[in-house]
């Protein structure tokens, strides 16, 4: 029985451009005389459409190109798998359909609704009560699956559990191993139905969602016996008869490059869905937007990034010397926009209304502000995409200004925290990825790594005279944000109680600031752009 697997990228809204995806690839399909076409959850659409489900216009066109792709089978032996929400009644299914020969031959609703992290399903679709029917093709029963009911042990035991192949088609956004979740639930269900499981998986990014493919075939026994690769797209026609006999295949899975792939492919995809030709990034001489420049570069190419450099006269000569330097060893070009005399003068003009109090971090907050006003300018004169540089440990406790270093249209590393984005610049810098544009190790100057993080807003600033060392302020806020403990399980973890209060603090004064964050791509199990949904107005005291 042959399987064409479609892992290919669908951009929301773009019904005509996802409809001749699949009329191409199923034409290669039929003349491959495959028995299945399979697509990824919601496909037609693109994933995840969400408001767009509540306008009629749009539910309209969907039954348009569905018309379409069903009359693609009329006098064709393979049968192709829909996905699309489906209007019954004033009520919105996530349903399944096989066309054959220009006829609906199965039919099913999803039956279990994600509705945690980024996911809103129940928001959207209903569901019905019904067994689960299987299909028969070939003297095999295969059951279809979406997405969340292979997850569903409740739904796994109530099913019957005669059947030979279990086929399930996901839009299952990529965070750090979640590779081996996905592996670990199949492989529950392979040893529960004694039956192979196909797991496809949508690839691409939409927003901040990144989608890293890797659709995978697991034998009766729970092993790997096919893997697609992560990140690319891919047409792949696999018989389960013939893979059976193979050896398990060993799945490389380096944490780092799974990141810096995630990164690579969420700002190709923004700056092409977006229609964007050029990125600009403000360069500090520091190690976030060096890392940004990177990879920046190897998505885009040299040519497609331009960078400034914008001092003031509390910014070292050596930050200078650093930032031209990564410009230099990137091919890209920079020019410097000195900030002082802009400095000067907008201090001289409020120094009245300041009414001769003391500089404080209102002064600081200027330069930084200066700095995105003149970079948001070039970047609405070009159209071109200003890339923010904040990290997520600074987001996550406010060391950031908004409408200063906030300011930019995408936040590429806004989901790795600090110790993280140092550990992703050393791992790049020995190491370059075949996807990568630039073919060059040691990019990032070693001087960027090893000097002492500061925002240079004043004379001598260091990151660490406000703040804890970063190995600490990140271990704490992964447990706080990540994992969501309360005082006394991190503290269990051998972290002070003063300043476990004192970051939560932190964490709480600064959420209308993320309210007003550029999108990022989301790296972790909680990302601050849909995964964490927090008051702004809140009193609760840890």
């Amino acid at each position: 029985m042959n399987f064409f697997l479609l892992q290919k990228s669908s951009v929301v809204g773009d019904l005509d451009n996802n409809f001749k995806i699949i009329e191409r690839s199923f034409k290669r399909c039929v003349s491959k005389d495959c028995d299945f076409f399979l697509t990824t959850e919601l496909f037609l659409t693109g994933y995840p459409p969400q408001d767009l489900i509540f306008r009629n216009d749009f539910l309209r066109k969907i039954q348009i190109y569905k018309k379409k792709i069903k009359a693609l089978t009329k006098n064709k032996n393979s049968i192709l798998l829909l996905n699309i929400p489906e209007k019954n009644n004033d009520k919105i299914f996530n349903t399944l359909f096989l066309f054959k020969n220009g006829l609906t031959i199965y039919k099913k609703n999803k039956s279990v609704l994600p509705n945690y992290g980024v996911f809103d399903e129940k928001r959207y679709f209903h569901t019905q009560k019904s067994i689960t029917h299987d299909f028969k093709y070939k003297n095999k029963k295969i059951r279809f699956l979406i997405c969340e009911e292979l997850w569903s042990e409740k739904l796994m035991i109530n099913s019957n559990k005669k059947v030979d192949y279990l086929v399930c088609i996901n839009a299952s956004p990529f965070e750090i191993n979640k590779y081996n979740k996905r592996k670990k639930i199949a492989a529950r269900n392979a040893k529960y139905f004694k039956c192979n499981v196909i797991y496809l998986n949508h690839v691409g990014c939409q927003d901040d969602l990144v989608f890293d493919g890797g659709t995978f075939v697991m034998s009766k026994s729970a092993k790997i016996i096919y893997q697609c690769d992560f990140f690319k797209e891919s047409e792949k026609i696999i018989n389960i008869e013939e893979i059976e006999s193979k050896k398990t295949i060993k799945i490389v899975n380096d944490e780092q490059l799974q990141i810096y792939s995630a990164l690579i492919c969420s700002l190709q995809s923004y700056m092409k869905n977006n229609s964007f030709k050029q990125a600009i990034i403000g360069l500090s001489g520091g190690i976030d937007s060096a890392l940004c420049l990177t990879v920046a570069v190897d998505a885009l190419k040299s040519e497609n990034v331009k960078c400034f450099y914008l001092p003031t006269i509390y910014n070292s000569k050596q930050s200078q010397r650093d930032a031209y330097k990564l410009a230099k060893n990137l091919n890209v070009d920079i020019d410097t926009l000195s900030i002082e005399m802009l400095r000067k003068k907008i201090n001289s003009e409020l120094m009245t209304f300041f009414q001769n109090k003391p500089q404080d971090v209102t002064e600081e907050n200027i330069q930084s502000r200066l700095r995105g006003m003149l970079l948001m300018s070039i970047s609405n004169k070009f159209n071109s995409l200003l890339i923010t540089t904040g990290n997520k440990s600074e987001l996550a406790i406010g060391y950031s200004t908004l409408y200063g270093d906030m300011c930019g249209g995408f936040s590429l590393i806004k989901d790795l925290y600090k110790t993280q984005v140092s550990e992703l610049s050393k791992w790049r810098n020995k190491i370059i990825p075949d996807f990568c544009r630039f073919k060059t190790k040691g990019l990032i100057p070693e001087s960027i790594i090893l000097k002492d993080p500061s925002a240079e807003l004043k004379m001598n600033q260091k990151d660490e005279d406000s703040l804890p060392k970063y190995s600490v302020l990140d271990r704490i806020l992964e447990l706080m944000i990540d994992k969501n403990y309360d005082l006394q399980s991190i503290k269990k973890c051998g972290f002070n109680e003063k300043l476990i209060k004192k970051i939560w603090n932190m964490l709480k004064n600064a959420e209308f600031k993320r309210y007003q964050s550029a999108i990022g791509p989301k790296i972790s199990s909680m990302s601050f752009d849909k995964d964490r949904r927090f008051p702004i107005t809140n009193k609760f005291k840890i």
